[in-house]
């Protein structure tokens, strides 16, 4: 059994806040209030409501933390495992066993769809964070290709989040730091309101230096990071409000090329050698909503940009190479409500357009291309509805019903320079849900949800090199190559997800005003065409035969898996007061090949977090301690 344990203080950093009207007392929960998933239906539902699971980390808990990392945001979610760190810059998450295409991001509801084979997904600095989202389970049936694990959805800072009631403006600075990495932080962030207009802008710099490892060893890693965030609301009318923001990311890093490796730097060797990394993403974002005094229209529409890239300099030999990706999206949707006496049922309909754009560069190609890196494109249409029905004593039962159906149909299409075939297709995404509570402090829930995910432009078209190795008779400095090798006829991956579970929520447990929240799940996917990337390694017979020519290390291609299975469970519980605030999470993850046997997935052994802290009013102070055990892992092949 592996057993982590960590510190938390509330005084592991340092802040200061001067506005208008300063109130220096520290902001407490409201018990009363119950914390909710926004993107888990698309719109406000209490989380213990909800037909399904999904984790939400608050201000609150944010604050708590003092997180470096958005791994730290979220790392005791059950059911959720993060892979290629502990370096932030090849940090990915995987959901019930789900990871890269399969888990869509989203920032301020902007798609973040920049992926890499070593390379992580995350350009924000968690500081600037109010919420973040993690809905586990298939939810196609409102964002399409992508969400087929599950949804990572995060919400930045507005003024009225940091503006108390009766303050204009005000002005927040924060320092901190942090032995494991050597890491300082510095930030300073300015806010204000004026009549129908509210603005916040935020600069933030990270300086980390190599990471210290539980085992001893240290791991090489340079990381210096600008982050900012400028946002804006306008109160054009009552019914009408415009959002304008802007989110930027610069990391200027000193490490192996492969930053999710954790082998020391080897300057002999191209995945270990130090490079000098230029990791940027910047999103635009526009949203305008309007809510009328009427229950038949709350509309919003989002239009936004995002650009993500990384480039890397190996001082060694010169060598430049460059990925960058380019997102362009819009998402419209309206929510009109229906009453029928106790009844209520809440139709969302929308549309979701979104264009995505590769490009690759290598200075050390004869064409300027990157191998494993194709110039391409990718364009996604969707329309989705869903209905959101309660039912008070339904059919005369005593209880509350939720009914959450929908769909969803979406066409694609891919194409490359690459390749000439095109790639497109279309899919329908159902869900049916529901949640039943007999009483205030029980639900039992249970759905059926299909899921798909349309291949990337990498899995479609990749070419050129590999990776390259020694010839297995001459040696250095004869060397041989895996070549990839494209495949524009990949099929969509597709699954079918059941899930049940039960939840407890009760309140006034051990003194007035505390609550206590429990939920636990079982969920079965069978999933069909799972793309996978295989390396074929192997040498021809040709390589130990004079003249031992030709010769080659195989070939690496994408290809769809006719069927896999993955099955788990979920639980957590909370339980809070004023001062106090217990938690614990649990989740096990397993999958393999339906026709091998074999397994499949990023699985998880049984695994349980245990977090607490405790609040000394009188010195504005918490402290907590977070422990995290796991079961040995076996879930691996005879």
């Amino acid at each position: 059994m592996l057993i982590r344990s960590s510190l938390l203080a509330g005084a592991c950093f340092a802040a200061l806040t001067a506005g208008a009207h300063a109130d220096d007392d520290l902001p407490e929960a409201d018990e009363d209030m119950d914390v909710v998933t926004v993107y888990g239906t698309s719109n406000p539902l209490p989380v213990f409501d909800y037909p399904g699971m999904v984790s939400v980390v608050t201000r609150e808990d944010i604050q708590k933390l003092g997180a470096s990392s958005i791994s730290d945001l979220l790392e005791d979610t059950p059911g959720m495992q993060w892979f290629g760190g502990p370096r932030r810059t090849g940090e990915g998450p995987a959901i019930r066993g789900l990871s890269g295409g399969n888990v869509l991001i989203l920032l301020d509801g902007a798609r973040q769809t920049f992926r890499s084979g070593h390379d992580g997904r995350f350009f924000l600095d968690p500081a600037l964070v109010k919420t973040a989202e993690v809905v586990r389970g298939p939810a196609s049936s409102l964002y399409g290709s992508g969400a087929v694990g599950g949804v990572l959805a995060f919400e930045t800072l507005d003024a009225e989040d940091l503006l108390e009631d009766g303050e204009t403006y005000g002005f927040r600075a924060r320092t901190g730091y942090r032995d494991v990495n050597e890491e300082w932080l510095a930030g300073a962030t300015v806010f204000g309101q004026t009549g129908p207009v509210d603005v916040l802008a935020s600069l933030a710099y990270r300086d980390s230096g190599d990471i210290s490892l539980g085992s001893g060893d240290t791991l090489p890693s340079d990381d210096d990071i600008w982050t900012g965030l400028l946002k804006g609301n306008v109160d054009v009318t009552e019914a009408l409000n415009l959002e304008l923001s802007w989110q930027s990311f610069k990391n200027d890093a000193f490490e192996p090329n492969n930053g999710q490796g954790l082998n020391e730097v080897d300057p002999t060797d191209v995945q270990f050698a130090n490079v000098e990394k230029e990791i940027t993403s910047d999103t635009l974002r526009g949203r305008l909503s309007f809510d009328p005094a009427t229950p038949l229209i709350n509309a919003s529409a989002t239009l936004y940009r995002s650009e993500s890239g990384v480039d890397e300099y190996d001082p060694q030999t010169g060598r430049t190479t460059e990925r960058d990706v380019e997102t362009t999206g819009f998402r419209a949707s309206n929510a009109a409500t229906f009453e029928f006496g106790a009844n209520e049922i809440r139709v969302t309909t929308g549309v979701d357009w979104f264009e995505d754009k590769q490009t690759g560069r290598d200075s050390d190609s004869t064409n300027g291309v990157r191998a494993g890196v194709p110039d391409g494109k990718s364009e996604f249409l969707g329309l989705f509805a869903q209905a959101e029905a309660a039912f008070d004593r339904p059919l005369g039962i005593p209880g509350e019903l939720l009914v959450v159906p929908g769909i969803r149909f979406d066409n694609y299409k891919s194409s490359s320079s690459v390749d000439p075939e095109e790639n497109d297709d279309e899919a329908v995404s159902p869900r049916i849900a529901a949640s039943y509570g007999p009483v205030e402090w029980l639900r039992v829930f249970g759905g059926y949800s299909e899921g798909f995910r349309a291949p990337s432009i990498d899995e479609l078209y990749l070419d050129g090199v590999h990776f390259q190795l020694p010839h297995p008779i001459l040696g250095a400095p004869v060397f041989i190559s895996n070549q990839f090798i494209p495949n524009p006829d990949l099929v969509p991956e597709k699954t079918e997800t059941v899930e049940f579970g039960a939840g407890l929520d009760f309140r006034d447990v051990a003194a007035p005003g505390d609550r206590f929240q429990a939920k636990v799940s079982r969920f079965e996917t069978d999933a069909t065409d799972l793309i996978n990337l295989a390396v074929d390694f192997a040498f021809p017979p040709t390589c130990f035969a004079p003249p031992f020519q030709p010769c080659n290390a195989g070939v690496t291609i994408s290809d769809n898996v006719d069927a896999a299975e993955l099955w788990g469970w979920e639980a957590e519980a909370r339980y809070d007061t004023d001062r106090i605030s217990l938690s614990a999470a649990f989740s096990t993850v397993d999958g393999e090949n339906s026709a091998t046997g074999n397994k499949l997935g990023v699985l998880t052994p049984a695994t349980l977090t245990l977090d607490g802290s405790y609040l000394f009013e009188a010195l504005a102070l918490r402290l907590g301690a977070r422990v995290q055990a796991a079961d040995e892992f076996d879930k691996v092949n005879d």
